[in-house]
């Protein structure tokens, strides 16, 4: 059960805050900083927006054209956000809850599809079945790509879960739903709103498989305008469109995930007495599972595996090992630097709910349904100003953290709320400096979802196809740009053995994740054993 701590002491955490103004403003610039990095694009969309006179922009804005676009990417966004919240929210409380066989490596299927790009699982189900096409293909297309958002993001709220409340709840009688409702919804209610508003936004950007199954959404008619013409500015007006309609369900995101507030009270994750063993509980998440990874696993892998093995072409190993070389580097850097740009808005939305952390996690989360087209244009049009940075790696890493920062943060946030502030009380009052109460309570404890964040960063990254086709070096391939250029002339067979490359190098991180699950299943430490440690290292 939670067990309340008595932190008085004579140093107590209100005097230890006095004098850290400077600490204050060195956040607040930074976070200045990463907004202003932020806004390049939206910046670059503005200027070449209002290039038009505005009854032109009216025109465009109100056409019937228009009109129909915009209702049909609203639609395909609820309902993929609308299903893949709920469903994955059940897969993830049936791994954590439900007594599974090899419960533990579950989670590796489950989010395998992150490695898939939305292209490459369109050609494939389009092999299966060739009819494929419209919205309803969509849908389920970015049902499969998506799904894994929702249950990482639910899974690393349940890893917080204090499951004292559960046992106090089961002694009151409550039953099982019950007790998901009232006790567990509340405490991974942050977290299933971060996992439903990536999946938003990533339908909101897709561009691949939408426009591979012919449903033109406000993304593929952006692509189509600035492939079409020399107009960009009829582009950006659209583009402006896409950024309202982020910043509309932001803001519904907002209202449904409510406020949040550290606990004050120490926490009990002791999960082994209460895994589920009911039968039906046990089949139910089972059948729910292989079903979503036949679909999503299996059968892209049989096509890949297939025409693979199929292709009468020898493998350029050479080629083959400099993309997949090229795509760890640079994806592995727009991670790192999305990493270190999420911290200092990550550290301003965990201590205040102020206007100005609300004002730049928002402009953050708009910039992350951008396609990347726009933001390849955006630094494509900022490199031809800085020859240095034109055509290198360090530039098209930045685009993608400009892309995926929304992940980290997200991420980032969720974890550093639900480190329990009598953690940082007591050791405050033990005499640990900040430094050491961020080192050796905050971090630690935060540190799976700020993993998490990272992880998302990589893989999407490593899929990202727009921005790298217009930003990479001269000679640099990635695999992603290897699959889309044999894809794209029909040569698939030739773009298997990169694909199925790509899926071998994500489900290293992949495994790397579920570490800290099977950890935390066999003996998870309590946040009473914490506070014992920090008492015997004063």
């Amino acid at each position: 059960m939670p067990t309340k701590i008595d932190v008085s002491s004579p140093r107590t955490p209100a005097a230890i805050g006095k004098g850290r103004s400077w600490r204050e403003i060195a956040l607040l610039a930074a976070t200045a900083l990463v907004v202003i990095f932020t806004l390049i694009p939206i910046t670059y969309l503005a200027i070449r927006a209002f290039e038009k006179p505005l009854p032109e922009i009216f025109q465009l804005l109100f056409r019937d054209k228009t009109l129909e676009v915009v209702g049909r990417t609203t639609f395909l966004v609820l309902i993929v956000v609308a299903f893949n919240t709920i469903v994955g929210t059940i897969l993830a409380t049936g791994i954590f809850f439900v007594k599974l066989p090899f419960a533990r490596y579950l989670i590796i299927p489950a989010i395998l599809p992150l490695a898939i790009p939305s292209y490459v699982f369109t050609y494939t189900w389009l092999a299966i079945v060739p009819s494929l096409s419209g919205f309803f293909a969509a849908s389920f297309i970015l049902i499969l790509t998506t799904m894994p958002y929702a249950v990482l993001a639910t899974l690393i709220g349940l890893r917080r879960v204090d499951t004292g409340l559960i046992e106090v709840a089961q002694t009151l009688g409550l039953g099982r739903v019950q007790i998901f409702f009232r006790v567990i919804f509340p405490q991974i209610r942050l977290n299933i709103s971060a996992g439903a508003l990536l999946i938003g936004l990533y339908v909101m950007s897709d561009f691949g498989a939408v426009s591979l199954l012919n449903t033109e959404t406000l993304t593929v008619s952006i692509q189509n305008m600035y492939k079409a013409s020399y107009d960009r500015s009829a582009a950006a007006v659209i583009a402006m469109i896409l950024i309202l309609a982020s910043a509309i369900f932001i803001l519904l995101e907002e209202r449904f995930k409510g406020s949040s507030k550290s606990s004050a009270i120490a926490k009990s994750y002791s999960v082994k007495t209460l895994l589920i063993e009911k039968i039906s509980y046990r089949t139910t998440i089972l059948a729910l599972l292989t079903i979503y990874v036949a679909l999503a696993v299996f059968a892209p892998f049989y096509v890949l595996i297939s025409r693979f093995l199929g292709n009468p072409e020898p493998i350029e190993f050479s080629n083959l090992f400099s993309a997949a070389l090229s795509t760890i580097t640079v994806s592995g850097l727009g991670a790192l630097i999305a990493l270190l740009l999420s911290i200092p808005i990550s550290i301003m939305n965990s201590k205040s709910e102020g206007a100005v952390a609300r004002g730049a996690e928002r402009i953050i989360l708009i910039s992350h349904a951008l396609p990347g087209v726009v933001i390849g244009l955006a630094l494509v049009s900022l490199g031809s100003k800085i020859s240095a940075l034109y055509q290198t790696t360090l530039l098209l890493a930045f685009a993608y953290s400009l892309l995926f920062l929304a992940k980290s943060v997200a991420s980032t946030t969720a974890s550093l709320k639900q480190v329990p502030t009598v953690l940082k009380d007591v050791a405050a009052s033990l005499g640990k400096s900040s430094f050491r109460v961020a080192t050796q309570v905050t971090l630690p404890l935060a540190l799976p979802g700020i993993g998490l964040g990272a992880l998302l960063v990589f893989l999407t990254a490593m899929k990202e196809l727009p921005a790298t086709l217009m930003l990479r070096p001269t000679g640099m391939e990635t695999l992603a740009t290897q699959i889309w250029s044999f894809a794209s002339i029909n040569r698939f067979n030739e773009a298997a053995p990169y694909a199925l490359l790509l899926v071998l190098i994500a489900a290293v991180p992949t495994f790397l994740l579920s570490l800290p699950e099977r950890l935390e299943s066999q003996d998870r430490d309590t946040d009473q054993n914490r506070i014992r440690d920090l008492g015997e290292s004063r």
